[in-house]
């Protein structure tokens, strides 16, 4: 039996844009859409999903592939130079000319459990009250080959990423993995900033909603599964120093004046020494076998 949301909480037709990038991931972005079908029609009637994926030129052939098996999504073609906040606001741009009840970042290296949608649903419905008010609800990923671990994305606090609750919690800092952002929160934020070109955009976007007092909310649980990244190659010593500074520089590295924004944008007059530390970690990293 699917499992419905309780129309307390979410009101029929509530309308949700699910809003993705991709780039040379055709097997996962698949993956992941069929994850999100499953989950979208468990949470039956009371849910339309429209998907909107921004395909930044990928040579995999991941949008051919996307249109023959799924020709409701809409595919919308990149320059293969937006990375992933830049794919995001793409996808973001098409969908707020509709005015969706909300709008769900979805990685596409996420597979979502079953339940997800209704339970991320339902946790912005009792956070709004019945009133409107602005949210934004974060779902948890857990590691595909071992569940027990720590998650990999989710909230963030000072150590990494939060541990899982069994109850919906308040939170600031949040991973882009799964989110959703209300429409009344997007009226107040507007979507992820031009500032940054492919991380950052998620951790600044918290800064912003905490600054507007706008909530963001942990659901209990995890609400699908996401590896976790390895080791970048500019934290790397096996790989060549100049290497290790080409790829730190690089947009899907850790661009040390995009670091400088963010940490300004968040109160912090201490950015230089955050500068010099990333150039730290890159110049001497750590051996691999001495990393937690």
């Amino acid at each position: 039996m699917p499992t419905r949301l309780p129309e307390a909480v979410v009101s029929p037709g509530w309308r949700l844009a699910v809003l993705m990038a991709c780039h040379d991931r055709r097997q996962q972005t698949l993956a992941c859409l069929a994850a999100l079908e499953g989950s979208c029609r468990a949470a039956g009637d009371l849910v339309h999903c429209d998907i909107f994926l921004a395909d930044d030129a990928s040579t995999d052939g991941t949008a051919a592939a996307v249109r023959a098996s799924l020709p409701h999504v809409h595919v919308i073609p990149g320059n293969g130079t937006l990375y992933w906040c830049g794919g995001m606001r793409l996808a973001w741009k098409e969908a707020a000319g509709h005015d969706f009840d909300a709008y769900l970042w979805l990685n596409d290296d996420v597979v979502l459990d079953r339940d997800a949608i209704s339970r991320i649903l339902t946790a912005c419905g009792e956070r709004q009250s019945g009133n409107g008010e602005a949210c934004i609800v974060v779902g948890a990923t857990r590691n595909p080959e071992d569940p027990a671990a720590t998650p990999t994305y989710g909230a963030l606090v000072d150590s990494g990423v939060a541990p899982l609750t069994d109850e919906i919690c308040r939170i600031e800092l949040f991973n882009g993995n799964v989110v959703l952002v209300s429409r009344a929160a997007f009226r107040i934020l507007g979507p992820l900033s031009a500032a940054y070109r492919h991380g950052f955009a998620d951790v600044d976007y918290g800064v912003r909603a905490r600054r507007a007092n706008v909530p963001a909310w942990l659901v209990p649980g995890s609400v699908g599964t996401c590896a976790a990244n390895g080791t970048p190659l500019w934290q790397r010593p096996d790989v060549p120093l100049w290497q290790r500074l080409r790829e730190l520089h690089r947009p899907t590295g850790c661009p040390p004046w995009q670091l400088a924004r963010l940490v300004w944008r968040n109160g912090g007059w201490w950015f230089p020494w955050s500068i010099l530390k990333l150039y730290a970690r890159a110049i001497f990293p750590p051996r691999l076998e001495e990393r937690p």
